[in-house]
């Protein structure tokens, strides 16, 4: 086909449309179609056929790899359907088949879902958001549902996060290697790659507009039923840190990162109260407890980050004292308001890696000033906390 389309023969087309011109009409121009036709499918052919030959050559990388802005509903009925049988086996804590639908889930997992479950009676309104990953088969999934919990009229609307891959055997599983728990312990390696990919689809703004909706519809829940603000700030939080006591848990090595905000979180607990929005929220997200409890793929939570990282580290009182006296205690929590397009980062400087973007006008439950930055609860921060640059922000009644 490459030789047909040579220069001696397209300049022999030309001259005959030119001496001809009176014939050619619809018939010439249906031809040069065809022509166009032939040449585009060749094209096709040998672009498909160099793909397969090249191989990884023509693969998108990670760093240029860009989500779609609209959801997608490809796979829709069996991301639903997965979902679904994945709620249902955690409220009633069946390990089992919770182990086949997200994998892998270690036994420190297992016995916190064990915990958390039994003040579980419903996970319901379950709606998935998904956007196709980097490979074929791969998405990354947001579902918004509503938590019902025993012994509590009013539902705690939660926004989650999946990432889910397709298996060798067509069927779709839960990758839990990516879920909070594991971002959190590390006690399964995490992809460098799977992880700058999560940041890419957290850092969208339709990732955002859902935060920001079951925030508010978060805080109007809060708001209207003390037993569930009991629930979420007591109950649950309690079982949580005992659980967090008893557990091996405690003595994962986690990264030094990770430390770092840990020790940074336990200095500004001792003396702060902590409650729902700290406890049980994710401020740009107004995550509720199963965010708390199930967010990032297998329903681990801001709310277990915080915890655990409020208990459990301070067996030695008077280190944790030390430690207090030595950095000056956060103020109470308040709310600010984005005044503009900001960027969250997980660290006080622009170096640090960006996590998302916020729209004007945001809510956000605010701990405190770190130099120009302000550290604010969100969801994909560590431990749930980010910074935004204070400049950005305007303090709630002031």
């Amino acid at each position: 086909m490459k030789d047909f389309f040579n220069k001696e023969t397209l300049d022999n087309i030309k001259q005959f449309c030119a001496e001809n011109k009176k014939y050619v009409g619809v018939a010439g121009v249906l031809v040069g179609l065809i022509l166009i036709l032939i040449v585009v499918v060749a094209g096709g052919n040998n672009g498909r056929q160099s793909n397969t030959e090249a191989g990884s050559q023509t693969e998108i990388s990670v760093k240029d790899f860009e989500f779609e802005k609209d959801y997608t509903n490809d796979a829709k009925d069996d991301i639903s359907t997965l979902l679904a049988d994945y709620y249902k086996a955690y409220v009633g804590d069946d390990l089992d088949t919770l182990g086949k639908l997200a994998t892998p889930m270690s036994d420190n997992e297992k016995s916190y879902i064990g915990v958390v479950s039994q003040y579980y009676e419903s996970v319901n309104d379950i709606t998935p958001y998904t956007k196709n990953g980097l490979k074929k088969g791969t998405y990354f999934v947001s579902v918004k549902n509503s938590i019902k919990f025993t012994g509590v009229d009013t539902q705690a609307p939660t926004l989650d996060f999946f990432y889910i891959e397709t298996g060798k055997d067509g069927k779709l599983f839960i990758n839990n290697v990516y879920s909070n728990f594991n971002r959190t312990y590390c006690e399964n390696a995490l992809d460098d790659d799977i992880m700058e990919l999560i940041s890419k689809y957290t850092a969208s703004s339709e990732f955002a507009d859902l935060h920001e909706e079951v925030q508010k519809a978060y805080e109007q829940a809060v708001g209207s039923d003390a037993n569930l603000k009991t629930m979420l700030e007591t109950t649950l939080t309690g079982a949580i840190k005992q659980w967090y006591t008893s557990s091996g848990i405690a003595n994962l090595k986690k990264s030094d990162a990770d430390t770092q905000t840990t020790e940074a979180d336990t200095q500004q607990a001792d003396d702060a109260s902590q409650s729902s929005d700290q406890q049980t929220t994710d401020a740009n997200a107004g995550q509720t407890t199963d965010q708390q409890t199930t967010d990032a793929n297998a329903g681990q939570t801001t709310d277990q980050q915080t915890t655990d990282a409020n208990t459990g580290q301070t067996t030695d009182t008077n280190a944790a004292n030390q430690q207090t006296a030595e950095q000056p205690q956060a103020p109470a929590e308040y709310q600010v308001v984005t005044k503009d397009v900001v960027k969250v980062r997980d660290g006080a400087s622009t170096d640090a890696k960006e996590l998302g973007l916020l729209k004007e006008q945001v809510t956000l439950t605010a701990y405190g000033t770190e130099g120009d930055w302000t550290i604010v609860s969100y969801s994909a921060g560590t431990n749930g906390r980010a910074y935004i640059k204070t400049e950005n922000l305007q303090t709630v009644g002031q």
